[in-house]
């Protein structure tokens, strides 16, 4: 009997072993076969019903055979395609339609490199956001829109296509639409003409290689406005009414590319940079050259609150027109390339513009991050569906940064987008850019930390000998591998330890004493000898240089000593959470009150005031009513929120006066949160006012809404049903009045089914349905 060599050597021993997910990724078995090349598309899209989510489609499909004898075909498109017919020349062809696949059949079968066309006219229809997103025109709020959202998997709900990463394609991207739409998609405009029934014809054409995943089409109203960097020509496409807005906003895109440019030692690889907002987007989508971003620009006074669209967004979807389209990932499974690089380089491009603790501001943030997703489930960075390939994948590179040193990561990179310009890769191709670029064989790195999952838990114990002036220190990894191996045998490993290097610091009164410990098993010791007294700080990694967790009790006072100390970000935020704890202890609340007070960093001194809120009001109150005056708004924002746990007339004053004299939305909206907890019979004044407030993202009616629901005040309903037109939410919060016994809530929903303003009948319709209010009748006021 003949085996796979594989199941073979896995059976000899009687009992087949899991797959270790190393060896599933380094197989490549998720990349997908498919016997030709594509090699262009040409789409035409066209009379957009946006009742119905309907649109005609024609698709010139150019291939290349890689295979003798190819008589067929086989497209990925979405099963709500009705194919009309397909063509080759004058002559018709037969085609299958098997699930979400469209199967070609050729007159003749085509030979190993012949090129092969052939055209596919459809009827198109979608449903919403599953490839097209259609939004209908709502007068006096916005116009009509209709545009891709492709993601990883949605083309092929509007057109047939290939939909695997790794094979590019050149495509021309040709629409119809109203003469009021500016269409906009990939490349290079080639004609706009006006056609008939008030449209105009739009031809786009994308001339180097890309992924399809990456095509676009936004048709929508919108004003262009020109920019440039170097010799590439750069567009903001935007409402009309957001045009003074944008200059801020995407003013910093040429300095962007520049930084970026330079870091990683390649050429801008496209011939435009394009970013085109649209209505009701959940941020951003990198469809290669022209990005298309959520249209809730940030103002003035929202800069004020460090907005994550120009400190995250904006960076973040400009990386990846060299991570994740020049060079893309060979399959799924691989997805980390794209997401965590350009996660990665957003800290990269605020280290360069404000130095290194800008950069690690953006790391703690991914740190929590991925902390959160990885209590949900633990998963492998590189593995089909991944849940920590943004926040993981940025980490794993910046550990990769500081095992190389910048120099020499740099140049791995710069190989790594040499080698594969315009083609694909997977993980197993940086480690070998890196070798190749460095010499260093990094197979260690990637087994623990791209194809592992997990990371160490260390338990540390510190012990000092006054007599022999040693510090012992026991270091423990205590993560556990309970993984099972699901139904398939793929077994998600948990490394029982973690290799890498780690400096451990010990201050005393007459200097520090510094040591490394290289960790290579579960348990290790160090001791650390010749002190010159009693350890006054043990700062354990110096540097953040491990992704971990960390188990270390220590003396009030040598986290003190730390705390003022330790220049790196993440040493100092795992300090305040140490003392945060430690809500009985004075001098770890005097700690805290003076770290809100001074710490030069701003990020610390929201961490401290957030854990000085636990504290009892004596000791905390002088510190945070100070912060409240902090210059930094997140400061205040943070301040504001910890005076929940005062139940005082000071707290609560303060919390009022912060919302009516504030500059900052979002501390205005901490103070709503505040006060409604702090008084939340007395808080309807308040919320009532906050409920007619506009701000960024409607922050300040949002956590009016909140406020509303918490404190169940139905006497705030005809004040909500006055502001239904200004988000869904208000809609969802009457809603909640209504299915908790608020008649007048009720009767509000009811009203404003019939709303003349279409939006808030959706609204209004979608908040009943998600309610469960759905055949509820409003109250008999008839008194039958």
């Amino acid at each position: 009997m003949l085996l796979p060599v594989a199941i073979a050597l896995a059976t000899l021993g009687g009992r087949a072993r899991a797959q270790t997910n190393a060896e599933r990724i380094l197989s490549e078995v998720d990349t997908r076969s498919h016997d030709y090349d594509l090699v262009h598309q040409r789409v035409e899209v066209w009379d957009f019903d946006w009742d119905s989510l309907a649109f005609r489609g024609r698709v010139t499909t150019t291939v290349v055979s890689r295979r003798p004898e190819l008589g067929r075909v086989v497209l990925d498109a979405g099963r709500k395609l009705e194919i009309e017919r397909v063509t080759q020349g004058r002559t018709a062809l037969g085609f299958d339609r098997p699930g979400d696949s469209l199967v070609v059949r050729l007159s003749r079968a085509a030979g190993f490199g012949d090129t092969v066309r052939f055209t596919v006219e459809y009827r198109g229809r979608v449903d919403q956001g599953h490839g097209l997103y259609f939004f209908p025109a709502d007068p006096g709020r916005r116009g009509r829109q209709v545009y891709s959202g492709g993601g990883t998997d949605g083309n092929p709900n509007w057109f047939p296509t290939y939909a695997g990463p790794e094979d590019k394609a050149t495509w021309d991207v040709v629409a119809t639409v109203p003469a009021e739409l500016t269409a906009v998609s990939n490349g290079r405009l080639v004609s706009d003409r006006p056609a008939a029934g008030h449209t105009h014809r739009v031809e786009w054409t994308q001339e180097r290689p890309a992924s399809t995943y990456l095509v676009s089409l936004v048709a929508a109203p919108l004003v262009k406005l020109a920019d440039r960097w170097r010799t590439v020509p750069l567009a903001y496409y935007v409402a009309p009414g957001d045009t003074v807005r944008a200059r801020a906003v995407f003013g910093m895109t040429p300095d962007v590319l520049q930084v970026y440019a330079r870091l990683v030692g390649a050429p801008f690889p496209w011939n435009k940079y394009a970013q085109v907002t649209v209505a009701d987007y959940f941020g951003g989508m990198e469809n290669v050259s022209a990005t298309t971003m959520a249209d809730w620009l940030p103002d003035r006074r929202a800069d004020l609150d460090h907005p994550w669209y120009r400190q995250v967004l904006i960076p973040h979807e400009a990386a990846h027109n060299w991570f994740g389209n020049y060079v893309t990932a060979a399959n799924w499974a691989n997805y980390w390339l794209h997401e965590g690089f350009a996660q990665f380089m957003v800290g990269q491009y605020w280290r360069v513009k404000r130095g290194d603790a800008a950069a690690e501001d953006e790391y703690l943030s991914d740190y929590r991050q991925y902390l959160e997703v990885d209590g949900k489930r633990r998963m492998p960075l590189a593995s089909l569906g991944s849940n920590n390939i943004y926040p993981k994948g940025s980490l794993v590179l910046r550990m990769l940064r500081l095992e190389l040193g910048d120099a020499r990561f740099w140049a791995g990179i710069r190989r790594y987008l040499e080698r594969h310009a315009y083609g694909s890769a997977t993980s197993a191709d940086l480690a070998r850019a890196v070798l190749e670029a460095t010499g260093e064989n990094l197979s260690w790195f990637f087994d623990q930390w791209v194809y592992a999952a997990g990371h160490p838990e260390f338990v540390v114990t510190a012990g000092y000998d006054s007599t022999a002036h040693t510090l012992s220190l026991a270091v423990a990894q205590t993560q556990r591998d309970t993984l099972p191996a699901d139904s398939t045998g793929l077994h998600y490993r948990v490394p029982d330890a973690f290799r890498g290097r780690v400096v451990i610091r010990v201050g005393t009164d007459r200097g520090d004493v510094v040591r490394e410990l290289e960790l290579r098993q579960r348990a290790e010791t160090l001791a650390v000898t010749g002190l010159g007294g009693p350890p006054t700080m043990v700062v354990f990694d110096e540097g953040n240089r491990l992704l971990k967790t960390l188990t270390f009790e220590q003396p009030t006072t040598w986290l003190a000593t730390q705390l003022a100390r330790d220049p790196e970000l993440w040493g100092r935020a795992w300090v305040i959470d140490q003392l945060g704890t430690r809500t009985a202890d004075s001098a770890a609340a005097a700690t805290l009150a003076r770290t809100t007070r001074e710490a030069d960093n701003v990020t610390i001194r929201v961490l401290a005031a957030e854990a000085l809120g636990h504290f009892p009001a004596g000791a905390a109150w002088p510190a945070l009513e100070a912060a409240t005056h902090d210059t930094s708004a997140r400061v205040r924002e943070s301040a504001v929120g910890a005076l929940v746990g005062f139940k005082t007339p000071e707290a609560l004053a303060r919390a009022r006066a912060i919302f009516a004299t504030d500059s900052s939305y979002a501390v205005r909206a901490a103070a709503v949160a505040t006060v409604a907890e702090l008084d939340s019979a007395g808080a309807r004044d308040l919320i009532a006012v906050a409920l007619a407030t506009p701000s960024y993202r409607s922050e300040i009616q949002t956590a009016a809404l909140g406020a509303a629901v918490r404190t169940g005040d139905a006497g705030l309903v005809p004040v909500m049903e006055e502001r239904l037109g200004d988000q869904p939410l208000v809609a969802l919060a009457l809603a909640w009045f209504a299915g908790h016994g608020s008649d007048a809530a009720r009767e509000a929903l009811a009203r404003h089914q019939d709303d003349p303003r279409a939006w808030v009948r959706r609204w209004v319709a979608r908040a009943v349905r998600r309610s469960g209010l759905e055949g509820a009748n409003p109250p008999d006021r008839s008194g039958n």
